[in-house]
């Protein structure tokens, strides 16, 4: 048994039966390349990389083989590798791609491999995902403009690299896994549609550094965003504070209370909101300057906030509740009512092995008219595809 078998499915098994084509080509962000091949397989993918001649002088083809299982190919032999690798793909993701093989991709100049696998692959009418690796100011050039204008018009994916500080970098291996598995899987099913997700817990705070709120991570905002981003949405997060991992190209307005969430969501009209946050439903009548004694009683007088559902302008809104008990269908249908909700996701947040601060969710998607889907317990990002592979139809209808 190969090692890689070890690891593979280690994480799920949505990429199960895919073969994902892995296109390296050489840059500095050369050994996330490694890492990218060990998420996918961890997905349950097959991984085959397809090098540069460059990349394979500074990374041996063989640390390709030990982290995927799959010989790589490494040069044109002139045999027809690149055209059997492009009927059997699901995908292709080239990551690190430079602007050498952008440019050459672009314009049909297949010297290489990775350009040469990447023509059949699309033409084979596979998506081909492709993350450029490269300093700042050649991001900003002309040719990389141009190369870039007519890979898309072509249909190819093209992601920026984020940039953070001034400086641009090659996206974390499992950000770009989590793009590859949701086109390998689902395709853009969702380009053309402007999507609102809410995100996460507010505070409201008693004195300076005391607050009200609740143990939600964000992460199920997060893995939406993700899902919603991957299939081609335009999408804008609302969120309180979080340390889930957002997309890095999506647009991000970061709130702290209840009430800026609100104000916030106002900005935009969508064709789908998904308001997963869970902003605080109380604050204090009154906010206390500096810092309160803790060795003085204290009686706390508490007022409704906002509520951000009301503020939202959306064609579709998916609301989430979290509920304390088993009667979790019939109190979701009250919410759905009560806001005029198309779609309710309803979730227990009375166990610890799913929900708030959790990796993990268990939901009951609730659509107006009654149906019912329930979504056993799955990582949030599996939970986040099924809950979009239900609104799909509301949003496209």
């Amino acid at each position: 048994m190969h090692p890689v078998e070890e690891v593979r499915g280690l994480k799920w098994r949505s990429l199960a039966g895919r073969i994902i084509v892995l296109g390296v080509s050489y840059s500095v962000a050369l050994y996330k390349a490694v890492d990218v091949a060990r998420e996918l397989v961890k997905r349950d993918g097959r991984v085959r990389a397809v090098m540069t001649e460059e990349a394979s002088k500074v990374i041996s083809p063989e640390v390709f083989h030990w982290a995927t299982g799959e010989e790589p190919v490494a040069g044109l032999t002139g045999e027809t590798e690149h055209v059997s690798l492009a009927k059997d793909a699901s995908s292709m993701v080239i990551a690190p791609a430079t602007l050498n093989v952008l440019a050459k991709l672009a314009y049909g100049i297949a010297d290489n491999p990775v350009v040469l696998t990447a023509i059949n692959v699309k033409e084979y009418g596979k998506p081909v995902m492709i993350f450029p690796s490269m300093h700042a100011p050649m991001l900003r050039s002309a040719q990389y403009r141009r190369a870039k204008e007519a890979l898309e018009e072509a249909g190819y994916l093209v992601f920026d690299p984020p940039a953070e500080g001034g400086r641009v970098r090659f996206p974390e291996p499992e950000h770009v896994a989590n793009v590859a598995e949701a086109v390998t899987l689902r395709g853009r099913d969702y380009e053309g549609i402007k999507a609102l997700v809410t995100s996460g817990p507010t505070r409201e705070y008693i004195d300076a550094i005391r607050f009200i709120s609740n143990p939600s991570s964000g992460k199920m905002g997060a893995s939406l965003a993700w899902e919603l981003f991957s299939r081609g949405a335009e999408v804008k997060v609302v969120h309180g504070p979080s340390q889930a991992s957002y997309p890095p190209w999506v647009d991000r307005v970061q709130v702290e209370s209840t009430e800026e969430m609100a104000e916030a969501v106002k900005d935009g009209e969508y064709d789908v909101a998904f308001l997963a946050a869970a902003p605080a439903d109380y604050r204090p009548e009154r906010r206390f300057e500096g810092k309160l004694d803790s060795n003085e009683e204290l009686t706390l007088s508490l007022v409704p906030t906002p509520k951000v559902a009301r503020n939202v302008k959306a064609r579709i809104k998916v609301g989430f509740t979290a509920v304390v008990g088993e009667d979790i269908i019939d109190t979701a249908l009250a919410k759905l009512e009560k806001y005029g909700f198309d779609m309710i996701v309803a979730n227990r947040v009375d166990r610890k092995d799913i929900g708030f601060a959790s990796d993990m969710n268990e939901v009951y998607i609730i659509h107006s008219d009654g149906r019912v889907k329930h979504v056993p317990k799955v990582p949030k990002l599996l939970a986040a595809r099924a809950i979009l592979d239900e609104a799909r139809e509301l949003v496209r209808g």
